[in-house]
């Protein structure tokens, strides 16, 4: 029996639930994933799968009577394009929480991921408080349905659970790495383009995003921190996760461009800038204050500028050798 009890993840076969389900295997837990979609093939040892809503019935009774120690929720329509309606709604907010009612049923401490989408528009290009999400002065407050699903999660969570139960709301910003590239269009923009530029020599970039920047952070130190999460209780709240600090297309871009001359010797990578059509619903910067969570998790893992550059260019290696094999 492993010594830290059971964890279930839901979302499991998503490209965060994958990582998440990894980090808790090697971290020695009892795994029990949860997705609609099968186990992926290299995962299938790592945890008992089992396919099905994470809001079923016979799940949430299992949990309301205790058998899990940590719920970790990574599922929900991630999708930044989904339209408001009932199934974002159930799926995003209500689904969990009746998933939070189970957990606190059960003794249970919950993860769950919430969304830097929540800010939308920060107005002073500074990093953001979970505090000031509801603050017209510093952000607009969500640019689409989905952000505003997690927005109203996060404010029911508080509004419900202020005390008595173990739980976390994880604002993550950009989360980028490898094996990322069945999420399409919804992968991290750090990605799109190093997976652009290893395979096509070339980059595409609204005309207007040069000067936007986002706060990247990587998927092995978001995993490693949630491991950290069920392992040390910290105060009930909303925290952001990312790096607390903002990277520009250009330097992005910049990066791509060394990277494609030191591996094949051309000396130009081709930039494309296209028109926005979604200049509305953009977030034309992202960057998270972490104060409230270095509080909270003094040694949590965290990262700088420079190995944000380094873990690109690995993932730049990694494109470019599934591309040349």
């Amino acid at each position: 029996m492993s010594p830290h009890g059971e964890v279930l993840i839901t979302g499991a076969a998503g490209f965060i639930g994958r990582h998440t389900t990894k980090s808790f295997h090697r971290a020695g837990y009892r795994v029990t994933a949860n997705d609609l979609r099968p186990a992926p093939d290299h995962l299938a040892h790592a945890a008992r799968w089992q396919r099905g809503n994470f809001a079923a019935s016979t799940l949430l009774a299992e949990i309301a009577a205790g058998r899990y120690q940590t719920v970790v929720h990574q599922a929900g329509i991630s999708n930044t394009r989904a339209p408001a309606g009932p199934e974002l709604e159930e799926t995003n907010t209500i689904g969990v929480l009746r998933l939070a009612d189970a957990c606190r049923t059960g003794g249970t401490r919950l993860i769950y991921a919430s969304s830097h989408a929540v800010y939308g528009t920060l107005h002073d290009r500074e990093p953001i408080a979970e505090d000031a999400d509801t603050d017209s002065v510093r952000c607009s407050g969500p640019l689409n349905p989905y952000a505003a699903s997690k927005l109203a999660l996060d404010e029911e969570m508080r509004a419900r659970h202020d005390t008595g139960f173990d739980w976390v709301g994880l604002r993550y910003t950009n989360v980028f790495g490898p094996d990322e590239t069945d999420k399409g269009p919804m992968a991290s923009i750090i990605s799109q383009l190093l997976r652009s530029a290893a395979r096509t020599g070339q980059v595409r970039l609204f005309d207007d995003s040069l000067t936007a920047a986002r706060d990247y952070i990587p998927v092995e130190t978001v995993t490693a921190t949630i491991v950290q999460l069920a392992e040390q209780p910290v105060p009930a709240a909303v925290y952001n996760l990312g790096s607390g600090f903002a990277v520009s297309f250009a330097d992005v871009a910049s990066w791509c461009a060394r990277l494609y001359r030191q591996a094949t010797g051309t000396l130009s990578l081709q930039v494309q800038l296209v028109p926005n059509a979604v200049t509305t619903a953009y977030q034309y910067f992202t960057c998270a204050d972490m104060t409230a969570l270095d509080k909270a998790l003094p040694d949590r893992p965290t990262v700088s500028a420079l190995s944000i550059e380094a873990r690109a260019a690995e993932l730049f290696e990694t494109f470019l050798s599934c591309e040349s094999g």
